[in-house]
């Protein structure tokens, strides 16, 4: 579970130090407050209580999908280092200077029982690493795994990690490598170079929270894992489907051949293309989804040379006909697409979901956070979403530490606060307080007459 997330110098989140010139990033946490309520929903790791579900208001432009994006970007850092990658643009642009000033991600968060924090700096003008690191959370202390700073070829690391002479030279070589490269963060480097070794299965564990565990889905994000849910008889995915009230009561993978699945493309040798690719990748079984809008389409080969094409089918009800994914309507693609909120398997799962309410009914948003927060009971699973649903703000659906606000300064920076911090009481009509505007995070509209007065000179 992601128990915090620290960004500084990236886009509408600004550069500020103190006077000794450490950093102060804005923070977002889901650290339990003081509520009471829906206590079931608090997640206990090593005397840290977690909530499992935080809901992300703000006006349009005031940085709430800056928040999303600058979480999701730190982990393709992680995952796809800097090389090549063009994030020149993407500092806090309120101040010149801030071009020349480090960018700061830290996330905090659980792996199994245990807890860690890991972080790095970059500038983001040159692509370049500026200093990683990684720390072991304890109940009252925290662990230094591994500090580097890039210049100079500074660095530390614990020994005592490492049960073998010759994994502690080879990790003294991978941090000096890293430093040499400047693109790369060194978990990258150890998951590159596919240490099995027992003891760097800790680097790969934290490598695969991110690549693995931490899914962020954006309003045009296609379907997914979603997708392959259907792959075989799920009942439970047919009853939240009709829970949800779809209207669909069935679906099959309907087979075709190659001649009716070229008939989706405008050109056919588009589809030979893909079809080609498929055959040149049959070396190992493989199975990937193609979403065509009209239509989703599973693609197998198998290791015995056995190609399969199969289109995804839904029945409504004692309707005769059965129908394309893109037939269905935008709300019911969108739950689709989210499905894997609700089934996945994974511990330690974190979606986080960018406009929640997108194409969805209101009652369906707040349902659809009502199931997650029912299915999810006794596991590790956590919902992050942005949305303006506020109805969902209810007190007798959500923890006040559960509901959160993005503030844009009139320095154009965005801060970032809690409910919790208005010690309101759990009878309030947060509501219809919120869009009074008595906790701030809603648009400020200008007098009409005042813009676009007649009489104005």
């Amino acid at each position: 579970m992601l128990m915090r997330f620290s960004i500084s110098n990236f886009m509408s989140f600004g550069h500020q130090t103190d006077e000794n010139g450490k950093v102060i990033p804005t923070e977002y946490y889901l650290y339990a407050g003081c509520s009471e309520q829906h206590r079931e929903r608090v997640m206990s790791y090593k005397e840290r209580k977690v909530v499992k579900f935080s809901s992300i208001y703000g006006a349009n432009a005031s940085g709430k999908t800056n928040l999303i994006q600058a979480i999701d970007t730190g982990k393709k850092i992680l995952l796809n280092t800097m090389d090549g990658a063009d994030y020149h643009d993407k500092y806090c642009k309120n101040n010149a200077i801030n071009a020349k000033q480090p960018t700061l991600f830290e996330y905090e968060f659980t792996i199994g029982d245990k807890c860690f924090a890991y972080g790095f700096t970059v500038n983001l003008e040159n692509n370049f690493v500026l200093s990683e690191w990684l720390y072991e959370l304890n109940a009252d202390n925290e662990e230094v795994i591994f500090e580097r700073v890039v210049k100079n070829n500074q660095y530390y690391f614990d020994e005592r990690r490492f049960s073998q002479q010759e994994n502690r030279e080879q990790f003294h070589f991978f941090i000096k490598d890293a430093n040499r490269i400047y693109t790369t963060l060194l978990l990258h480097e150890i998951k590159r170079r596919k240490m099995e070794e027992d003891d760097f299965v800790l680097f790969n564990q934290i490598f695969d929270w991110f690549k693995v565990k931490l899914t962020i889905v954006y309003p045009e994000t296609e379907i997914g894992a979603s997708y392959f849910l259907f792959d075989t008889d799920n009942e439970s995915l047919v009853n939240i489907l009709q829970y949800l009230d779809t209207g669909i009561t069935d679906y099959r993978m309907r087979e075709i051949n190659e001649a009716a699945f070229k008939e989706y493309f405008p050109n056919e040798d588009i589809a030979n293309q893909i079809l080609r690719k498929l055959d040149k990748s049959s070396t190992n079984e493989i199975k990937s989804v193609l979403n065509l809008g009209k239509a989703l389409f599973e693609l197998d080969y198998t290791e015995t040379g056995k190609k399969r094409i199969a289109k995804l089918m839904f029945r409504h009800g004692m309707d005769e006909n059965q129908y394309e994914y893109g037939e269905e309507s935008d709300g019911t693609q969108r739950l689709i697409d989210l499905l894997d909120v609700f089934l996945n398997d994974d511990k330690d799962k974190v979606f986080i979901i960018d406009e929640l309410d997108r194409s969805l009914h209101p009652q369906m948003t707040i349902k659809f956070v009502e199931t997650f927060l029912k299915i999810s009971e006794g596991k590790s699973t956590q919902l992050i979403i942005t949305t303006h649903e506020s109805n969902l703000m209810d007190l007798k659906i959500l923890r006040r530490d559960e509901i959160w606000f993005a503030e844009k300064e009139r320095d154009n920076t965005t801060s970032l606060y809690t409910l919790e911090k208005f010690k309101i009481r759990y009878d309030k009509a947060v509501a219809k307080d919120y869009l009074a505007g008595r906790y701030g995070a809603v648009p400020v509209f200008k007098d009409f007459e005042y813009i676009w007065g007649r009489n104005k000179e």
